[in-house]
Protein backbone atom coordinates (compact mmCIF):
# COMPACT_ATOMS: atom_id res chain seq x y z
CA UNK A 1 0.00 0.00 0.00
CA UNK A 2 1.50 3.33 -1.11
CA UNK A 3 1.57 5.64 1.45
CA UNK A 4 2.27 9.72 1.44
CA UNK A 5 3.95 12.43 3.70
CA UNK A 6 2.18 15.31 5.10
CA UNK A 7 3.36 18.46 3.58
CA UNK A 8 3.04 19.98 6.48
CA UNK A 9 4.38 18.10 9.33
CA UNK A 10 5.75 15.27 7.42
CA UNK A 11 3.49 12.72 8.43
CA UNK A 12 2.88 9.34 7.16
CA UNK A 13 -1.01 9.56 5.63
CA UNK A 14 -3.19 7.53 3.62
CA UNK A 15 -4.06 8.89 0.08
CA UNK A 16 -7.11 10.33 1.70
CA UNK A 17 -5.45 11.41 4.31
CA UNK A 18 -2.99 13.09 2.27
CA UNK A 19 -5.80 14.54 -0.18
CA UNK A 20 -7.67 15.81 2.81
CA UNK A 21 -4.53 17.81 4.30
CA UNK A 22 -3.72 19.37 0.33
CA UNK A 23 -7.05 20.70 0.53
CA UNK A 24 -7.01 21.98 4.06
CA UNK A 25 -3.15 23.53 3.14
CA UNK A 26 -4.76 24.64 -0.38
CA UNK A 27 -7.10 26.48 1.61
CA UNK A 28 -5.07 28.04 3.95
CA UNK A 29 -2.60 29.29 1.06
CA UNK A 30 -5.69 30.83 -0.54
CA UNK A 31 -6.71 32.49 2.85
CA UNK A 32 -3.06 34.12 3.03
CA UNK A 33 -2.66 34.87 -0.48
CA UNK A 34 -6.30 36.86 -0.30
CA UNK A 35 -5.10 38.13 3.16
CA UNK A 36 -1.96 39.24 1.78
CA UNK A 37 -3.85 40.85 -1.44
CA UNK A 38 -6.33 42.82 0.59
CA UNK A 39 -3.56 44.45 2.97
CA UNK A 40 -1.80 45.23 -0.45
CA UNK A 41 -4.94 47.07 -1.78
CA UNK A 42 -5.03 48.86 1.79
CA UNK A 43 -1.60 49.84 1.62
CA UNK A 44 -2.00 51.48 -2.11
CA UNK A 45 -5.07 53.24 -0.58
CA UNK A 46 -3.33 54.49 1.89
CA UNK A 47 -0.33 55.36 -0.45
CA UNK A 48 -3.22 56.96 -2.85
CA UNK A 49 -4.46 59.04 0.10
CA UNK A 50 -1.14 60.27 1.22
CA UNK A 51 -0.27 60.99 -2.01
CA UNK A 52 -3.62 62.90 -2.74
CA UNK A 53 -3.02 65.08 0.70
CA UNK A 54 0.52 66.10 -0.52
CA UNK A 55 -0.94 67.08 -3.57
CA UNK A 56 -3.53 69.22 -2.25
CA UNK A 57 -1.41 70.62 0.39
CA UNK A 58 1.32 71.62 -2.27
CA UNK A 59 -1.30 73.24 -4.59
CA UNK A 60 -2.30 75.27 -1.07
CA UNK A 61 1.29 75.97 -0.78
CA UNK A 62 1.25 77.14 -4.38
CA UNK A 63 -1.93 79.09 -4.19
CA UNK A 64 -0.91 80.97 -0.86
CA UNK A 65 2.90 81.56 -2.19
CA UNK A 66 0.66 82.99 -5.39
CA UNK A 67 -1.66 85.16 -3.06
CA UNK A 68 1.75 86.42 -1.06
CA UNK A 69 3.28 87.45 -3.96
CA UNK A 70 0.50 89.62 -5.12
CA UNK A 71 0.07 91.01 -1.96
CA UNK A 72 3.77 92.07 -1.78
CA UNK A 73 3.41 93.20 -5.37
CA UNK A 74 0.39 95.45 -4.57
CA UNK A 75 2.15 96.62 -1.95
CA UNK A 76 5.61 97.52 -3.67
CA UNK A 77 3.03 99.41 -6.36
CA UNK A 78 1.36 101.25 -3.73
CA UNK A 79 4.79 101.90 -2.13
CA UNK A 80 6.32 103.07 -5.31
CA UNK A 81 3.33 105.01 -6.12
CA UNK A 82 3.58 106.66 -2.67
CA UNK A 83 7.23 107.40 -3.07
CA UNK A 84 6.86 108.63 -6.57
CA UNK A 85 4.57 111.17 -5.73
CA UNK A 86 6.65 112.18 -3.17
CA UNK A 87 9.47 112.95 -5.20
CA UNK A 88 7.32 114.64 -7.50
CA UNK A 89 6.04 116.69 -4.89
CA UNK A 90 9.57 117.33 -3.72
CA UNK A 91 11.13 117.89 -7.21
CA UNK A 92 8.10 120.75 -7.60
CA UNK A 93 9.28 122.29 -3.96
CA UNK A 94 12.98 122.18 -5.03
CA UNK A 95 11.41 123.60 -8.96
CA UNK A 96 9.88 126.41 -6.77
CA UNK A 97 12.95 127.51 -4.19
CA UNK A 98 14.80 127.38 -7.23
CA UNK A 99 12.16 129.80 -9.72
CA UNK A 100 11.33 131.50 -6.71
CA UNK A 101 7.68 130.73 -7.19
CA UNK A 102 4.67 129.49 -5.14
CA UNK A 103 1.40 127.89 -6.07
CA UNK A 104 0.13 131.21 -6.39
CA UNK A 105 2.41 132.48 -8.86
CA UNK A 106 2.40 129.40 -10.82
CA UNK A 107 -1.44 129.68 -11.08
CA UNK A 108 -1.38 133.30 -12.24
CA UNK A 109 1.55 131.78 -14.59
CA UNK A 110 -1.46 128.90 -16.17
CA UNK A 111 -3.50 131.38 -16.73
CA UNK A 112 -1.45 133.68 -18.48
CA UNK A 113 -1.63 130.86 -20.83
CA UNK A 114 -4.73 130.10 -20.98
CA UNK A 115 -5.86 133.72 -21.63
CA UNK A 116 -3.76 133.89 -24.81
CA UNK A 117 -4.68 130.62 -25.83
CA UNK A 118 -9.08 131.73 -25.70
CA UNK A 119 -8.26 135.20 -27.16
CA UNK A 120 -6.70 132.71 -30.21
CA UNK A 121 -9.33 130.58 -30.31
CA UNK A 122 -12.16 133.11 -29.84
CA UNK A 123 -10.92 136.83 -31.24
CA UNK A 124 -14.42 138.44 -30.84
CA UNK A 125 -15.18 137.57 -26.97
CA UNK A 126 -13.79 139.76 -24.90
CA UNK A 127 -10.90 137.86 -22.15
CA UNK A 128 -9.88 139.11 -19.09
CA UNK A 129 -6.81 138.03 -16.71
CA UNK A 130 -8.16 139.33 -13.26
CA UNK A 131 -4.78 139.50 -11.77
CA UNK A 132 -4.44 138.68 -7.78
CA UNK A 133 -8.51 137.63 -7.92
CA UNK A 134 -6.52 134.23 -9.55
CA UNK A 135 -9.51 134.19 -12.48
CA UNK A 136 -9.74 134.04 -15.90
CA UNK A 137 -13.06 136.00 -17.13
CA UNK A 138 -14.10 135.41 -20.68
CA UNK A 139 -17.00 137.31 -21.76
CA UNK A 140 -18.56 135.74 -25.30
CA UNK A 141 -19.91 137.93 -27.45
CA UNK A 142 -22.42 137.92 -30.02
CA UNK A 143 -22.21 140.45 -32.92
CA UNK A 144 -22.37 143.51 -30.52
CA UNK A 145 -24.16 141.88 -27.53
CA UNK A 146 -22.94 140.01 -24.73
CA UNK A 147 -24.42 136.23 -24.85
CA UNK A 148 -23.36 135.07 -21.27
CA UNK A 149 -19.93 135.11 -18.94
CA UNK A 150 -17.43 131.89 -18.28
CA UNK A 151 -15.02 132.26 -15.56
CA UNK A 152 -11.87 130.16 -15.42
CA UNK A 153 -10.17 129.03 -12.06
CA UNK A 154 -6.85 127.67 -12.73
CA UNK A 155 -5.03 125.17 -10.28
CA UNK A 156 -1.44 124.16 -10.85
CA UNK A 157 -1.38 121.66 -8.06
CA UNK A 158 -0.80 117.50 -7.47
CA UNK A 159 -4.29 116.89 -6.09
CA UNK A 160 -8.08 117.82 -6.90
CA UNK A 161 -9.42 119.69 -3.37
CA UNK A 162 -12.47 120.61 -2.13
CA UNK A 163 -10.91 124.18 -1.26
CA UNK A 164 -10.51 124.62 -5.22
CA UNK A 165 -14.14 123.60 -6.07
CA UNK A 166 -15.62 125.78 -3.29
CA UNK A 167 -13.24 129.15 -4.80
CA UNK A 168 -14.36 128.27 -8.02
CA UNK A 169 -17.90 128.10 -7.21
CA UNK A 170 -17.70 131.37 -5.35
CA UNK A 171 -15.45 132.83 -8.63
CA UNK A 172 -18.92 132.04 -10.17
CA UNK A 173 -21.12 133.85 -7.85
CA UNK A 174 -19.24 137.02 -7.57
CA UNK A 175 -18.81 137.17 -11.34
CA UNK A 176 -22.53 136.32 -11.85
CA UNK A 177 -21.28 134.00 -14.33
CA UNK A 178 -23.02 131.41 -16.57
CA UNK A 179 -20.63 128.67 -15.94
CA UNK A 180 -17.47 127.97 -14.02
CA UNK A 181 -14.39 126.08 -14.91
CA UNK A 182 -11.54 124.71 -12.72
CA UNK A 183 -8.58 124.15 -14.91
CA UNK A 184 -6.00 121.83 -13.54
CA UNK A 185 -3.06 119.70 -13.77
CA UNK A 186 -4.09 117.66 -11.08
CA UNK A 187 -4.15 114.29 -10.74
CA UNK A 188 -7.08 111.96 -9.14
CA UNK A 189 -8.40 108.37 -9.62
CA UNK A 190 -11.27 108.04 -12.34
CA UNK A 191 -10.22 111.63 -13.51
CA UNK A 192 -9.15 111.33 -16.78
CA UNK A 193 -9.05 114.87 -17.85
CA UNK A 194 -13.05 116.13 -17.73
CA UNK A 195 -15.37 115.97 -14.90
CA UNK A 196 -18.14 117.77 -12.69
CA UNK A 197 -18.43 118.36 -9.50
CA UNK A 198 -20.69 120.31 -7.26
CA UNK A 199 -22.01 122.71 -10.93
CA UNK A 200 -18.45 123.25 -11.31
CA UNK A 201 -16.78 121.37 -14.39
CA UNK A 202 -13.23 120.35 -13.85
CA UNK A 203 -11.37 120.03 -16.65
CA UNK A 204 -7.71 119.58 -17.81
CA UNK A 205 -5.25 122.03 -19.93
CA UNK A 206 -6.41 119.92 -22.66
CA UNK A 207 -9.43 119.95 -22.34
CA UNK A 208 -10.39 123.35 -21.30
CA UNK A 209 -10.50 124.82 -24.85
CA UNK A 210 -13.05 121.83 -26.19
CA UNK A 211 -15.46 122.32 -23.24
CA UNK A 212 -14.84 126.52 -23.33
CA UNK A 213 -16.15 126.69 -27.05
CA UNK A 214 -19.13 124.44 -26.11
CA UNK A 215 -19.81 126.45 -23.62
CA UNK A 216 -19.68 129.70 -25.77
CA UNK A 217 -21.72 127.98 -28.43
CA UNK A 218 -24.16 127.09 -26.01
CA UNK A 219 -24.44 131.05 -25.04
CA UNK A 220 -24.41 132.43 -28.23
CA UNK A 221 -27.61 129.87 -29.14
CA UNK A 222 -29.32 131.03 -26.23
CA UNK A 223 -28.92 134.60 -27.47
CA UNK A 224 -30.32 133.47 -31.00
CA UNK A 225 -33.09 132.06 -29.83
CA UNK A 226 -33.99 134.62 -27.68
CA UNK A 227 -34.31 132.45 -24.39
CA UNK A 228 -35.27 134.54 -21.33
CA UNK A 229 -32.73 133.96 -18.44
CA UNK A 230 -35.31 132.24 -16.09
CA UNK A 231 -35.50 129.54 -19.12
CA UNK A 232 -31.76 129.87 -19.60
CA UNK A 233 -31.21 128.20 -16.23
CA UNK A 234 -33.60 125.06 -16.95
CA UNK A 235 -31.65 124.56 -20.83
CA UNK A 236 -28.27 124.98 -18.72
CA UNK A 237 -29.45 121.98 -16.45
CA UNK A 238 -29.81 119.68 -19.62
CA UNK A 239 -26.59 121.07 -20.93
CA UNK A 240 -24.75 120.00 -18.00
CA UNK A 241 -26.30 116.49 -18.04
CA UNK A 242 -25.42 116.17 -21.83
CA UNK A 243 -21.43 117.34 -20.55
CA UNK A 244 -21.59 114.41 -18.11
CA UNK A 245 -22.77 112.35 -20.43
CA UNK A 246 -20.71 109.73 -22.30
CA UNK A 247 -21.97 111.15 -26.03
CA UNK A 248 -19.93 113.97 -24.58
CA UNK A 249 -17.49 112.81 -22.21
CA UNK A 250 -16.09 110.08 -24.23
CA UNK A 251 -14.86 111.90 -27.55
CA UNK A 252 -13.24 114.90 -24.69
CA UNK A 253 -11.45 112.49 -23.10
CA UNK A 254 -10.34 110.76 -26.15
CA UNK A 255 -9.10 114.19 -26.88
CA UNK A 256 -7.08 115.07 -24.13
CA UNK A 257 -5.08 110.51 -24.38
CA UNK A 258 -4.24 111.50 -28.09
CA UNK A 259 -3.25 114.99 -27.75
CA UNK A 260 -1.06 113.66 -24.58
CA UNK A 261 0.52 110.78 -26.62
CA UNK A 262 1.50 113.28 -29.72
CA UNK A 263 2.78 115.23 -26.99
CA UNK A 264 4.64 112.47 -25.97
CA UNK A 265 5.47 111.50 -29.55
CA UNK A 266 7.29 114.84 -30.08
CA UNK A 267 9.43 114.74 -26.93
CA UNK A 268 10.64 111.09 -28.48
CA UNK A 269 10.94 112.52 -32.01
CA UNK A 270 13.06 115.49 -30.82
CA UNK A 271 15.16 113.70 -28.37
CA UNK A 272 15.72 111.04 -31.14
CA UNK A 273 16.66 114.04 -34.01
CA UNK A 274 19.12 115.11 -31.57
CA UNK A 275 21.08 112.29 -30.84
CA UNK A 276 21.28 111.58 -33.88
CA UNK A 277 22.66 115.45 -34.59
CA UNK A 278 25.10 115.06 -31.41
CA UNK A 279 26.40 111.54 -33.30
CA UNK A 280 26.74 113.57 -36.75
CA UNK A 281 28.90 115.95 -35.06
CA UNK A 282 31.14 113.97 -33.50
CA UNK A 283 31.52 112.24 -36.35
CA UNK A 284 32.59 115.37 -38.31
CA UNK A 285 34.60 116.80 -35.86
CA UNK A 286 36.68 113.25 -35.78
CA UNK A 287 37.13 113.71 -39.53
CA UNK A 288 38.27 116.75 -39.38
CA UNK A 289 40.56 116.32 -36.69
CA UNK A 290 41.88 112.99 -38.59
CA UNK A 291 42.25 115.03 -42.02
CA UNK A 292 44.25 117.81 -39.87
CA UNK A 293 46.77 115.49 -37.66
CA UNK A 294 47.44 113.58 -41.47
CA UNK A 295 48.37 116.93 -43.29
CA UNK A 296 50.09 117.79 -40.48
CA UNK A 297 52.07 114.70 -40.30
CA UNK A 298 52.64 114.92 -44.08
CA UNK A 299 53.67 118.21 -43.99
CA UNK A 300 56.49 116.82 -41.34
CA UNK A 301 57.66 114.06 -43.44
CA UNK A 302 58.30 116.53 -46.46
CA UNK A 303 60.14 118.12 -44.30
CA UNK A 304 62.36 115.37 -43.28
CA UNK A 305 60.60 114.55 -39.90
CA UNK A 306 59.11 112.10 -38.41
CA UNK A 307 55.86 111.97 -37.87
CA UNK A 308 54.06 112.67 -34.83
CA UNK A 309 51.74 109.49 -33.48
CA UNK A 310 48.00 109.97 -33.98
CA UNK A 311 45.63 111.10 -30.75
CA UNK A 312 42.26 110.34 -29.93
CA UNK A 313 39.83 113.20 -30.19
CA UNK A 314 37.57 114.65 -28.36
CA UNK A 315 34.47 116.18 -29.51
CA UNK A 316 33.32 119.03 -27.84
CA UNK A 317 29.44 118.88 -27.23
CA UNK A 318 26.78 120.14 -29.54
CA UNK A 319 25.33 123.42 -28.82
CA UNK A 320 22.63 124.49 -30.75
CA UNK A 321 21.14 127.87 -31.41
Amino acid sequence: MKTYKCPTCGKVLTRAEYEKALKIQGATEKHFHQREEALREKAQEREARFRKKERELQDRLKNESARIRRIEKARAERSNLGLKQSLQKANEEIRRLRTGTTPQTDGLEFEEKLVIRLRAEFPDDEVLHKGQGGDVLHTVKFGKEIAGIIVYECKRTPRIEGDHIAQAHQAKQIRQADFVVLVTTARKKGFTGFTQMNGVWIAAPLASIPLAALLRQHLIEMVKARITKEKRAAIAQQLMKFIDSPQFRNPVEEVVQRTTRLQEMIKKEAKDHFRIWRDRWEHYQTIHWNATQVQANLQLVLHGNAPKPMHHHKATPLQLP
